[in-house]
């Protein structure tokens, strides 16, 4: 092997190797996996092609060693490499031609056993002369080899025939492969010339499969580059697009906690109205009423909506530590049954407190106040419309490790969709509702690293079960009775 068939050797292993590392990472890495798979079998296909090629280059006319193997592997590398030229150009192009390539798939799989058995390559070898000096042998085909051959160009052929008959389909980069596949046609057009004896022999073969692989790799990197660039592009968009949903659900959010800030605070102001309104009726009717009571009740519900706010701008700010204290859970639900209203309204609902007056906790009392109170008004505006029982229970469940109150109501109830969310953001089951009562309600509970179970049967009314970690405290004292507000 002299210094020419060396260096190309070289730069065909140089090439081939480049090539078929780059575009198996790219396989693993891209979802055009199934392309490049294609072109690294072709460019193995060549790599072997080329090393089995040099071997039959001599500077004498002197066959070399094993020079009938090297012949069966040059035909069955190149017959390979004809396939998946057809299959890489077919798949890119998309050119539909899918039974014309599985077609010649079933007449090449077999062939390298045709030639192991001799029926495509002849064992008789004929010395070229080479224009740069030395010699390349050449072997002879037989009949069945002939057919090969002839098939392999018709299918060469053919595919550039259908690809340039589509060529105004095709997008800018497949013109641009396609333009540079067209340089084999004249390299193939001079191996031909060689090949029957009309010109010199020029090796022209190597060159034609360094210009396809050249074509494909760039093609397929360009594709690879353009998807790059379109997914880049897209994640902008979705980006965008998720910036806009983050604002809009922002926007939503404060729109539902304003209306539900405003939502509760019309039950503070509609106390303080039915206590105005029914004071003002019995003193036109009874020149001797008190109305001191009415209006200690009217300044208790101003107050409560006054700390309301209060309580939600503490919360806004995440201000506000838990001031533990001693706190009577009995005496706390008599004050919140007063604020409500419940007894106002027609029909009334009536409160029973079943919560023992000597029980007393450690809690924050504005916190439990703020559970107590937005509990008993959920329940109250959940029963507004409901023509059953009308009645809500305040109750203690003796535990000595924790204590457990628990809220109870005898109204609708409701579905299990909402039960089981019913403490997330936005969430309500009433109508024009925000659950700005329920984040309160949840705020307390987290205050006191306690949790709530809400326990609820459409038709049978809905209990909540709110378990602080601190032990109960009873005092031990004689008194000790069930206050019944009844």
């Amino acid at each position: 092997m002299h210094s020419g068939t060396q260096a190309i050797l070289w730069l065909s292993a140089g090439l081939y190797g480049y090539l078929i590392i780059h575009h198996a990472l790219q396989a693993l890495l891209t979802r055009g996996w199934g392309r490049n798979l294609w072109l690294v079998a072709f460019l193995v296909c060549c790599l072997i092609f080329s090393f089995v090629d040099v071997q039959m280059y001599r500077p004498t006319p002197q066959p070399p060693p094993n020079a009938y193997a090297y012949a069966i592997g040059q035909f069955v590398a190149s017959s390979f490499c004809a396939t998946l030229f057809v299959q890489l150009l077919n798949n890119l192009l998309n050119l539909g031609l899918r039974r014309w390539t599985g077609a010649l798939w079933l007449i090449t799989i077999p062939l390298p056993l045709f030639a192991l058995l001799g029926w495509i390559v002849e064992p008789h070898f004929e010395p070229r002369p080479i224009v740069l000096g030395g010699y390349y042998f050449q072997a002879d085909s037989t009949p069945l080899g002939l057919i090969y051959s002839i098939v392999y160009l018709l299918a060469f052929l053919g595919i550039f025939g259908v690809a340039f008959r589509q060529w105004r389909r095709h997008s800018l980069h497949d013109r641009l492969l396609l333009g540079a596949l067209s340089l084999m046609i004249p390299l193939v057009t001079a191996d031909m010339l060689v090949y029957y004896g009309i010109i010199t022999f020029l090796p022209t073969w190597n060159y034609n499969y360094w210009v396809v692989s050249l074509a494909f790799s760039l093609r397929l990197n360009a594709q690879i580059y353009q998807l790059t660039n379109e997914l880049a592009q897209a994640n902008r968009e979705l980006q965008d697009a998720y910036r806009q949903m983050v604002e809009q659900e922002r926007l939503s959010t404060i729109g539902q906690i304003v209306r539900g800030i405003v939502h509760d605070l019309k039950n503070f102001f509609n106390n303080v109205q039915s206590l105005a309104d029914v004071g003002m009726m019995r003193a036109r009717k009874d020149p001797q009423f008190d109305s001191v009571r009415y209006f200690e009740n009217i300044r208790s519900a101003t107050q409560q909506a006054h700390q309301y706010l209060m309580d939600l701008l503490a919360m806004t700010r995440e201000e506000g530590d838990v001031e533990l204290a001693e706190v009577a859970p009995a005496q706390l639900a008599r004050e919140v049954e007063q604020l409500s209203g419940a007894r106002l309204l027609n029909p009334p609902v009536q409160i029973v407190n079943h919560i023992p007056l000597n029980l007393r906790m450690r809690a924050d009392r504005r916190y439990l106040m703020q559970l107590f109170l937005n509990l008993t008004l959920n329940a109250i505006q959940a029963m507004r419309d409901w023509d059953g029982e009308r009645r809500i229970e305040y109750e203690w469940v003796e535990h000595s490790e924790k204590t457990i109150l628990v809220i109870r109501d005898t109204g609708p109830g409701m579905p299990p969709e909402a039960r089981d969310h019913l403490f997330e953001r936005a969430i309500t089951t009433k109508q024009g509702g925000s659950g700005i009562g329920l984040m309160l309600v949840r705020r307390a509970i987290e205050k006191h690293q306690g949790t709530i179970v809400v326990q609820s049967e459409r038709g049978k009314g809905t209990a909540f079960v709110c378990v602080f970690p601190t032990p109960p405290l009873l005092e031990p004292t004689p008194s000790a009775t069930l206050v019944n507000a009844a």
